[in-house]
């Protein structure tokens, strides 16, 4: 109960605390304060995606044991999570009679999802640090699903039904928080595979790095609500919950249980599995939105719910995780 209290108070307070900062600026702020405070924004945000989450994996993969071989099947589930999540999404506004520019924005959102920072923590408060490599592993192919896949996609939809080309994927570009997981995934594993001994602090630093990655990348979300347009997709947002902590949840705990994870080290793997399916939407899938015009406030909308759900969908987690 201690650690569900305080994985809930760290999530919580840390999109408060940011959300307060951004509305005591707000008040009679003149526009230069405004640019300021979202360049501090930006630059907390890049802090921890750039520093502190990429070192906490580095770290925690250079001290993993010699992995089981069934391990290997958890980039493969990541990418079956994305994947479910997109096209329930997709198959939910056809259902809801959602125009193309919604329907991209549900895609970004159920595809989508707060790994690196949510679920970690999450594993982390649960059940250590030893959890971050099995996240890591579980999320290795998360930034090219993103850019190679999602944001066409996104593109696509943002284009009108009659004059929609067919869907490219080559237009694959290395960006920079990609290249910075795969400089830190590299390096850990490297470590790892060298025999390279890890010293017994760095794995008390690789918790620590995971909880100030998590704080800081949460206080930058909360500087940047945006709580006006909530009342008018909660229709959307309660559909799309659904698919991000049911449907996704259920699909992919099956397939890990089958593919044996549940077997290995008193389930663990099968219990990372089952915290990583069931986050909420992520930020950055505000992004395809913002840049390719689509339906921005909907999207906004399904991450601030989904968000503020896990004060249930947590104490959920907590109490089913003992029997997988």
């Amino acid at each position: 109960m201690d650690r569900l209290i305080i994985t809930l108070v760290i999530i919580f307070a840390s999109l408060a605390a940011g959300y307060a900062l951004k509305c005591r600026v707000a008040v009679n702020a003149a526009p230069d304060s405004l640019r300021k405070f979202d360049a501090m924004r930006i630059k907390i945000q890049k802090i921890a995606m750039f520093g502190l989450i990429p070192i906490s994996a580095m770290l925690s993969l250079w001290g993993l044991p010699a992995p089981a071989p069934r391990l290997l099947f958890l980039p493969v589930l990541g990418l079956c999570a994305w994947m479910t999540g997109g096209v329930s999404a997709i198959m939910l506004s056809r259902f809801l009679s959602l125009d193309r520019r919604q329907t991209g924005s549900m895609f970004c959102c159920g595809s989508f999802t707060n790994i690196g920072a949510v679920g970690s923590l999450v594993c982390v408060m649960q059940y250590g640090e030893q959890t971050i490599a099995l996240a890591s592993l579980y999320r290795l192919c998360e930034e090219f699903f993103y850019f190679a896949v999602a944001y066409p996609i996104a593109r696509w939809y943002s284009l009108p039904a009659e004059s929609a080309p067919r869907l490219d994927f080559t237009a694959f570009r290395m960006e920079p928080v990609l290249k910075a997981v795969l400089m830190a995934l590299s390096m850990g594993l490297a470590l790892n595979l060298f025999g390279v001994p890890r010293p017994d602090v760095f794995g008390t630093c690789a918790s620590a790095s995971m909880i100030a990655g998590t704080i800081c990348f949460l206080l930058s979300i909360g500087m940047g609500l945006r709580l006006s347009s909530l009342a008018s997709y909660l229709r959307e947002s309660a559909c799309l919950s659904l698919i991000k902590f049911l449907i996704v949840p259920v699909i992919i705990i099956t397939a890990a249980s089958l593919l044996g994870l549940g077997s290995i080290d008193d389930g663990l793997p099968l219990k990372v599995v089952a915290i990583l399916s069931a986050m909420p939407v992520a930020m950055n899938a505000l992004i395809p939105p913002s840049i390719f015009h689509l339906d921005l406030d909907l999207a906004n909308s399904c991450w601030i719910i989904t968000t503020l759900a896990l004060i249930i969908v947590v104490p959920v987690l907590y109490a089913v995780l003992p029997a997988l």
